[in-house]
């Protein structure tokens, strides 16, 4: 009895380890199963800040907001020594913020400034442009491949899509 016992719980324990995630299966639960499956998270362009995932955003009136805050480096200072390095002075911690609509500048002509070698480029002409972020997303959940001797690339076969939906702040 004992012996039926003990190979019930590692029949059960092997199931519920070998679980690949289904399109039914919560948003927590697909990530928690990062070692069978990937997938790109999409990104929002924070109007004070970086690219962030949308998976870190929330819906808080006309804005999206980051879930946590981030931090912000404000001062810079050297180090001298063997090491010499720019390193951060002072952080201050902020809220990403996007709004869901409005407008936008972008580069429509670049020109290229000074020498081929020492030169860069220069923004010349910009257009503004109407924008609204989207609040939910299709997203391509993929195996992740076994083997190979290439390991940067471990995206397998598509297993499915599955929509996220950008939530309320609490």
């Amino acid at each position: 009895m004992k012996k039926l016992f003990i190979l019930a719980a590692i029949v059960m324990a092997s199931s519920v380890s070998a679980h690949t995630p289904t399109a039914s299966d919560s948003w927590s639960t697909i990530k928690k199963h990062f070692t069978k499956v990937t997938f790109k998270e999409p990104s929002v362009k924070l109007d004070n800040g970086p690219m962030t995932s949308a998976f870190f955003v929330c819906k808080e009136g006309e804005v999206l907001k980051t879930k946590k805050a981030i931090s912000k480096c404000v001062e810079w200072g050297r180090t001298y020594g063997s090491n010499d390095r720019r390193e951060c002075k002072r952080e201050v911690d902020y809220y990403g913020v996007a709004a869901i609509e409005g407008t936008r500048e972008r580069c429509t002509k670049w020109e290229r400034r000074g020498s081929r070698d020492n030169g860069h480029r220069v923004c010349v002409s910009y257009e503004t442009y109407n924008y609204t972020l989207p609040l939910s997303h299709d997203v391509d959940v993929h195996a992740i491949k076994r083997g190979g001797s290439d390991r940067s690339d471990r995206t397998g076969r598509k297993l499915f899509t599955k929509t996220y939906s950008i939530e309320d702040c609490e």
